[in-house]
């Protein structure tokens, strides 16, 4: 099983292109951001790790007169957007179950011998989940163009807080360095979908591609053939994957 690692920065376009391959390829799609709030809903150990820790500091964190009342996302955010320390707490409550979370999903694809799953998450490189993916893909956008975007999307925030926003995540030029593969976004929906539909094509040969019928079960390589085959050698394959992605994180 093919694991495609797809990030981006705020407002480049990942979710779109996320949208596309699960839409026009079938391809089964992993969302870290549905995880996350699913982790933290009322009832869940996540959400009472959260609720000890931060109600003291967040009054507005839930509303007390309700029982079982969801967290309050944007104060939580916005609490922690100016309070570092605290985001690593945060982090270090929440990861781990949204960790559990993606191995429990990619296991299941694998037992559906899904050829490929797509990883989307925003925060790939930096929280170190690049290392479960055979290959990465990052989108990208001139800063201009995502500037722009975002405040079109989130017309509530000013331009210096959106520019926080961008900023306080790895530099794109960074992600795309990282990646073994990026689409720039810097025209429309209608351009982004031709470089999507030439990227799977381009890069994604071992499998053929039928965007009516989704992904053929038809496996040319003989490599991915023993994977699926074999478990053994899909861990094989993990391994070698991983080695690689050290060495050239070692002589980048």
């Amino acid at each position: 099983m093919l694991i495609l690692g797809l990030t981006g920065g705020i407002a480049t376009g990942k979710s779109t292109v996320s949208g596309f391959l699960s839409d026009n390829y079938h391809i089964p799609v992993i969302d870290a951001d549905k995880i996350a709030r699913e982790v933290v809903e009322p009832g869940t150990l996540t959400y009472q790790a959260i609720v000890e820790k931060f109600q003291p500091l967040i009054p507005e964190l839930i509303d007390s007169s309700k029982k079982d009342a969801p967290l309050n996302r944007g104060a939580l955010g916005a609490y922690v957007f100016t309070h570092k320390k605290d985001l690593k707490k945060l982090n270090a409550i929440t990861h781990p179950a949204i960790r559990k979370k993606i191995l429990y999903l990619l296991f299941k694809n694998y037992l559906n011998k899904e050829p490929v799953v797509i990883l989307d998450i925003p925060l790939l490189f930096e929280s170190g989940m690049d290392w479960l993916c055979s290959r990465t893909l990052t989108i990208s956008c001139n800063p201009e163009h995502q500037l722009k975007r975002l405040l079109e999307r989130n017309k509530e925030l000013s331009e210096i807080q959106a520019t926080d926003r961008i900023n306080s995540q790895m530099q794109l030029a960074e992600k795309v360095k990282q990646s073994d593969y990026s689409i720039f976004n810097d025209g429309n929906l209608e351009d982004l979908k031709r470089k999507v539909d030439e990227f799977v094509h381009q890069n994604l040969p071992a499998l053929q591609v039928n965007q009516n019928c989704g992904w053929s079960y038809t496996i040319s390589s003989w490599w991915n053939w023993f994977q699926v085959m074999f478990p053994p050698f899909a861990i094989v394959g993990a391994v070698c994957a991983l080695t690689r992605k050290m060495f050239n994180k070692s002589y980048a």
